[in-house]
């Protein structure tokens, strides 16, 4: 693939920048010399560098980073893109500071990102959640629909954002484009962690949540796309300025982005322009044929599952613990990407070879399906006692999670991965909070004094 100065500015600054011989008398500290750690650590020096003259200011995007950003907008069909090198988790806070001006409650559906809770303590925002149907089949709450967010908006009417998460950690999408519609019809706006979806505007349809109505959007293209970790987008289709965004990212971002990371969301550019769509259709077919040649095998696997990143295996639906097929994988050199609540999350990408997926179904041949291992029953619905900002700042004590029924949490307490509350500051914890908080392996909290 060719790299041309016009789709990837940032990259080529960097080439010519590590090509000079002058004397580095700024940050960081190693100088960009390639005499120092062992390879392949070293090669890379040169180009991490800082905000030198020529190298544009993330924050203040009017170079190289502002062009690099241009074509990634016009790739994804928004008015504007801003790159984080922080993630979708600086993402999320810069959307959550952005509703803060017009809303001083946010609509969220529970499988939120422990990145949202925290910007809400932050921003002083309230949640108010919505907690889908739990499906007793698959130990999975089903996704978000249009009617129950409707229903939350009618009953709510003060609220002027909604926040949920698409596709989320299993690979299951909602209907971003209904829910968008019955957000939009009540005078709100639409917040989408597309963290996992960075990929969807590239496949056979368009299906990404800008294209189907969603008005501020984070991408991590780190988890599905050639970016290295920690590599985001912050998406926009608001009339808002791109300085404004910036200035909300700003409130919570290092001032010393990685220009690594810079330059692989820059390189990612022609990646998009050039091969993503067909990578990603050929993914969608490896999938779909590693995933027959599995259910032939009795392998249970999630069939709502609609990301072609996510192959999430029901453990227990075969009769399996999670660990057990953990085991087995690893033994199959297989490091998956997830592991826990009786499922396997496998995250392929257009760069894994064919004999990652050959391997995938040997591992799975020598398991046999044995009779499935029931779901326990999970209904949990915490009550708010306090704000969370207010809880987050109380004085507070640690204590046993045997010991917490009816104290307030002082802390969001989640499952990780994928990062999921099963309490947040200011909820009272109760007899079913404290089981999933204990099942989860956590044994104390700390609570309001």
């Amino acid at each position: 693939m060719h790299f041309t100065k016009e789709v990837s500015p940032i990259y080529h600054f960097l080439k010519e920048y590590a090509r000079k011989s002058g004397s580095r008398l700024h940050m960081p500290g190693h100088k960009g010399r390639v005499d120092f750690y062992p390879e392949p650590y070293c090669s890379m020096l040169p180009y991490d560098i800082t905000e030198v003259q020529g190298a544009d200011a993330l924050y203040e995007a009017e170079g190289i980073i502002g062009q690099s950003e241009a074509v990634a907008a016009k790739l994804y069909g928004v008015k504007e893109t801003c790159f984080s090198a922080g993630g979708s988790t600086l993402s999320i806070m810069a959307m959550v500071a952005v509703a803060s001006e017009f809303t001083k409650k946010i609509l969220a559906v529970r499988n939120s990102h422990i990145a949202f809770v925290n910007a809400c303590a932050l921003t002083g925002v309230e949640p108010v959640w919505v907690f889908p149907p739990y499906d007793g089949e698959t130990g999975l709450c089903l996704p978000a629909t249009a009617k129950e967010i409707s229903a939350a908006l009618d009953e709510n009417p003060d609220i002027k954002a909604v926040y949920l998460t698409s596709p989320d950690y299993y690979g299951v999408t909602a209907d971003i484009e209904k829910i968008s519609e019955a957000v939009h019809r009540h005078g709100a706006i639409l917040l989408v962690d597309n963290a996992h979806g960075a990929h969807l505007r590239f496949g056979q349809t368009d299906t990404h949540p800008m294209t189907l109505g969603a008005d501020l959007c984070c991408d991590s293209p780190h988890k599905t796309l050639p970016v290295l970790t920690g590599g985001g987008y912050f998406h926009s289709n608001l009339d808002i300025s791109k300085e404004d965004l910036k200035a909300k990212m700003a409130l919570f971002g290092s001032t010393s982005p990685s220009y690594l990371i810079l330059a692989s969301l820059d390189l990612c550019n022609q990646y998009l322009l050039e091969q993503a769509k067909d990578d990603f259709v050929a993914l969608a077919q490896q999938v779909q044929e590693t995933e027959t040649q599995l259910r032939r095998l009795g392998v249970c696997l999630l069939e709502r599952r609609t990301d072609v990143t996510k192959i999430t295996v029901d453990c227990q639906g075969f009769g399996y613990e999670d660990i057990a097929v953990a085991a087995r994988l690893r033994k199959y050199a297989i490091e998956p990407e997830y592991v826990g609540g009786g499922k396997i999350v496998l995250m392929p990408s257009p760069f894994n070879k064919k004999a990652d997926f050959s391997r995938i179904v040997s591992a799975f041949r020598s398991l046999p399906p044995l009779p499935p291992i029931p779901y326990p029953d999970c209904a949990f619905a915490p009550k708010r006692a306090l704000e969370i900002r207010k809880a987050v700042f109380a004085p507070s004590e640690r204590i046993s999670v045997e010991d917490s029924i009816g104290r307030i949490a002082a802390e969001n307490k989640v499952t990780c991965p994928p990062a999921i509350p099963i309490v947040t500051a200011g909820e009272r914890i109760g007899e079913a909070e404290k089981n999933l908080l204990k099942n989860s392996g956590i044994l104390s909290v700390k609570v309001v004094k």
